[in-house]
């Protein structure tokens, strides 16, 4: 079997279990005016969450957000291409970049993509991906947000049904019929004067913070009523 094929049908195969998790699951989700202000501003939208939420968060976009209009950002590697047929499952468009800033290459593939922004595309990405380490943003991100003028909203998710894959980013599988919260930050502008490694330790302590904030969402609401899951 020729590596195309497998790439596709990984990619098939893990839109297929997201797809199965957000219909099924209940979220809570906490923070979702931070998004619309930012729609609201008109300015671009950069949702970032570290590397280990993105199979709980697809369930938020799905849900919440238009994802015709996202931009989803996937390794310019073989893995790429498997993540690339999952983004375009489940409506995104694939975008393949390394957010080594420090590359000629990856600055022209960060110049188109913030063109696409500029254009009216929202982003998701991941700042720590696609090999870490863990919780440490890379200098893409805010690369990105300077030249395009977007917003950076930070998110932050977590359930207690779940299985952890063993690597870098305990990359969390949450079961089908999970209970998930999302919790989503305070909008994060990088001015054209801020100060980039400055820039990143403000969106490290943020991303930090929704991610502690959505897992004691969970237990509060998981210690109080059921009431309170969708």
């Amino acid at each position: 079997m020729n590596s195309a094929v497998v790439h596709r049908s990984q990619g098939w195969g893990l839109s297929a279990y997201a797809g199965l998790v957000w219909r099924t699951s209940h979220f809570q989700i906490q923070g979702q005016e931070h998004v619309r202000q930012v729609h609201a501003s008109g300015r671009p939208l950069i949702l970032v969450a570290w590397h280990g939420m993105t199979m709980m968060l697809v369930g938020y976009i799905a849900a919440e957000e238009d994802t015709s209009r996202y931009v989803v950002v996937v390794p310019d590697d073989p893995r790429g291409a498997a993540l690339s047929v999952w983004a375009q499952r489940l409506g995104a468009t694939p975008f393949a970049v390394s957010m080594d800033a420090d590359s000629m290459v990856a600055a022209r593939r960060l110049l188109a993509l913030i063109r696409r922004m500029k254009q009216g595309r929202s982003l998701y990405l991941n700042p720590d991906g696609p090999d870490g380490p863990s919780h440490e943003p890379k200098k893409g991100v805010v690369f990105i947000a300077r030249k395009a003028g977007a917003l950076i909203v930070p998110a932050g998710a977590f359930t207690a049904t779940r299985f952890s894959i063993p690597r870098w980013d305990r990359y969390t599988v949450p079961f089908p019929f999970s209970r998930i919260t999302v919790v989503l930050g305070k909008p994060l502008e990088v001015t054209p004067q801020a100060d980039a490694e400055e820039a990143q330790a403000v969106l490290r302590e943020r991303l930090n913070v929704v991610e502690q904030a959505a897992e004691e969402l969970y237990r509060s609401i998981s210690n109080g009523s059921s009431r309170g899951w969708r």
